[in-house]
């Protein structure tokens, strides 16, 4: 069974699976968190969050299921915003695939972090698909 998650959710259930250890709780915006520990997908240790085995099979399955049907972009299919949202989208899910973990990625001039440049991609996607 796949729990439905919204896309915050989705994002932080993401951001958390690519770090490398646990992180400080006070970074994280503590209604996403509550969801997410209600639903047993993260665990928390002190002031420490970190993903849950069964959030990572949770979000491994999400993944799965994207690369599967590429064509499910919010349900907008029909536009060619749309089409080019779900471009977006199978681009950024093949290179956050690609990427390995804390990599820096150069954006012109300025060096950012890999998580970052992913996460603008994304939600500029959704951007298309909801105008």
């Amino acid at each position: 069974m796949t729990i439905d998650l919204n896309d915050k959710q989705l994002d932080l259930l993401r951001y958390l699976y690519r770090q490398t250890g646990p992180v400080p709780c006070d970074h994280l915006d503590g209604r996403v968190v509550r969801a997410l520990k209600s639903r047993g997908l993260l665990e928390e240790k002190g002031d420490w969050i970190s993903v849950s085995p069964s959030g990572r099979v949770e979000f491994e399955k999400v993944r799965r299921r994207r690369v599967a049907n590429p064509h499910a972009v919010n349900g907008v299919a029909g536009s060619s915003r749309g089409a080019r949202a779900e471009a977006i989208i199978r681009a950024v899910e093949a290179l956050e695939l690609a990427l390995p973990r804390d990599a820096e990625l150069m954006v012109g001039d300025i060096p950012a972090y890999a998580d970052d440049v992913v996460a603008g991609l994304r939600g500029y996607a959704r951007q298309l698909a909801r105008v």
